[in-house]
C-alpha cells in the first residue's frame, strides 16, 4: 500500500520557511534577518540558508520551546513549532504530536490571527491529517494575505492533488517553482509528470531535486530514493537499488529506502533479507504500508500467524491515527477489502470518497465495490482511477481484476501491465494475478 502521495512535503515546505523567518532574525541562524521572499521551500528538513544542524527534528523543537520561554508572544516561533510537531509525527509515525501541534497553533492564531505563516502552518497541519479541504482553504488565505509565499503555493499544489483536481494542481506546482524554485519544487513537479505515466520527465525533475539538495542530507535521500521508486517502475531494479544504498548512505535513517530495498529482496527471491530489512522498517516506523507489505510476506511464506499480528498492528495504527484526528479512511478502505471486511472497506471507501475524489481514492472505492461483489459499479471507479495513465501496479492490478471478474478480455492487458510494474516485489500480488491469468486460459 503506497504512501500518501509525497507526505513529507506536506510539512517541510513550510517547515524550512518558517524556521528562517523565525530563527534568522534573531541571529540563532547566523543569518542575520530572513528576506522578504522566503527561501525555497525543500523536501527535506532544510532549506538553503537554514544549519541542518538547528532545523532538525527534535532540535527545532527544543530550540523554540526554549525561545517561547523567554518570549512567549512570538508568534511566528509558536507557528514554526506546530509545523515542527507535524515534522516529528511524520518522522516517528506518532500522531500524538498532531495535539502538540494543534497547541501552538492555537498560541499562533491567538497572537496574529492574519499572519500568513500561521495560515500555512494551519494549512500543513490539516494536510498531515488528510484534511485536504480545510488544508486548500488555509493556503487560500495565506496566499491573500502574502501572494508570493512559495510554501502555501507548494501546499496547496499538494492539497489540489489529492482532491483530485489534477489541472490546478500541476499550475500551482509550477506557480511554486516560479516563485522559488528548489528541491521540493523540483519534486512536486516531478509527481505531476509521475501521475501521468511520464516517468521520464519525473525522474529527470527528480534528478533536478537531488542536484538542488546542496547539503541537506535529508532532501538528497528523499530525492534519490524517488529516482530508486521510478527505476523501479520503469523496470530497471539494478538502479534502483543503486538509489537505495545511496539514499541510506545519505542518511542511514532514511527508512524508506531500507523498504524499497526489501521489495527488491522480494522481488529476487531473497526473502531472508526481505524479512530482515522490512522488521527493521516496522519496528522504527510502522506505517501501514509497510506494516501490511511484512504481513503479506508472512502470508505469501506460509506463516499465517506473523501475517495476522501485522494485520492486527495495522488495524491498532489506524485506530491510534484516527483518534489524533488524521482521516484513515483510504488506508482503512484498502487494508479492510484484502484482508478484513468488504462491508467495512466500502463504508470507508465511500467516506473518503465523499470527502475527496483523487484517483486513489477511486481506486479504493472500485476495489471495495469489487471485493462486495458489486464489479460492474466497480469497473466505473476503477476507470477513473486509470483515467491519467499512471504507472502504479495496484492501480493496474485493481483494474485487471475487475475486468476479468466481468469476464473482459481487455483484463490480461492490465494484469500483465501491473506484474510488469511490480516485477515480483508484492507476492500477495503476484499470486492473485498467476491466479487470474491461469483462470483466463
Amino acid at each position: 500500500m503506497r504512501p500518501l502521495l509525497r507526505p513529507v512535503l506536506l510539512v517541510t515546505a513550510a517547515l524550512g520557511v518558517a524556521a528562517a523567518l523565525t530563527l534568522g532574525a534573531t541571529g540563532l541562524l547566523g543569518g542575520g534577518l530572513a528576506p522578504a521572499k522566503p527561501p525555497a521551500p525543500v523536501a527535506g528538513r532544510a532549506a538553503p540558508g537554514i544549519d541542518p544542524a538547528v532545523v532538525d527534528r527534535s532540535d527545532l523543537i527544543a530550540t523554540l520551546q526554549a525561545r517561547l520561554q523567554v518570549t512567549p508572544k512570538d508568534h511566528r516561533s509558536w507557528s514554526t513549532l506546530s509545523m515542527a510537531y507535524v515534522e516529528q509525527a511524520r518522522i516517528t509515525a506518532d500522531p500524538t504530536y498532531y495535539a502538540k501541534a494543534d497547541q501552538a497553533l492555537a498560541r499562533a492564531a491567538d497572537l496574529a490571527p492574519d499572519d500568513s505563516v500561521m495560515l500555512t502552518a494551519r494549512a500543513t497541519l490539516a494536510a498531515a491529517r488528510h484534511d485536504f479541504t480545510a488544508s486548500l482553504a488555509a493556503t487560500g488565505a495565506a496566499l491573500r494575505i502574502n501572494p508570493y509565499s512559495a510554501a502555501a503555493e507548494a501546499i496547496r499544489s499538494d492539497d489540489l492533488t489529492e482532491l483530485g483536481r489534477y489541472a490546478e494542481a500541476r499550475r500551482a506546482a509550477t506557480r511554486a517553482d516560479d516563485l522559488d524554485p528548489g528541491p521540493s519544487t523540483f519534486a512536486r513537479l516531478s509527481y505531476q509528470a509521475e501521475l501521468r505515466g511520464d516517468l521520464r520527465g519525473a525522474t529527470r525533475l527528480m534528478r533536478l531535486s537531488q542536484q538542488a539538495s546542496g547539503t541537506s542530507a535529508s532532501s538528497y535521500a528523499f530525492a534519490t530514493f524517488h529516482l530508486g521508486e521510478l527505476a523501479r517502475a520503469a523496470g530497471r531494479p539494478g538502479l534502483a537499488a543503486h538509489h537505495y544504498r545511496n539514499a541510506l548512505d545519505a542518511e542511514p535513517t532514511y527508512l524508506p529506502a531500507l523498504a524499497g530495498q526489501a521489495r527488491l529482496a522480494v522481488a529476487a527471491g531473497d526473502l531472508a533479507t526481505a524479512d530482515r530489512d522490512y522488521r527493521r522498517v516496522v519496528q522504527r516506523l510502522p506505517l501501514t504500508e509497510y506494516v501490511v507489505e511484512l504481513g503479506e510476506l508472512y502470508e505469501a511464506t506460509g506463516r499465517p500467524a506473523l501475517a495476522q499480528q501485522q494485520y492486527a498492528v495495522a488495524v491498532a495504527s489506524a485506530k491510534l491515527f484516527a483518534a489524533n484526528g488524521v482521516a484513515t479512511d483510504l488506508e482503512t478502505a484498502l487494508f479492510q477489502a484484502d484482508h478484513g471486511s468488504p462491508a467495512e472497506a466500502l463504508a470507508a471507501a465511500r467516506a473518503e470518497w465523499d470527502r475527496r475524489q483523487s484517483i486513489h481514492t477511486a481506486d479504493a472505492l472500485g476495489w471495495a465495490l469489487h471485493a462486495s461483489g458489486q464489479d460492474r459499479a466497480g469497473l466505473r471507479y476503477a476507470t477513473i482511477a486509470t483515467r491519467l495513465g499512471t504507472l502504479d501496479a495496484r492501480l493496474l492490478f485493481h483494474r485487471g481484476a475487475i475486468e476479468a471478474a466481468l469476464g473482459r478480455p481487455s483484463a490480461a492487458r492490465w494484469l500483465r501491465a501491473a506484474r510488469r510494474l511490480d516485477a515480483g516485489a508484492s507476492p500477495w500480488r503476484e499470486a492473485q494475478i498467476s491466479t487470474l491469468l491461469g483462470a483466463a486460459r
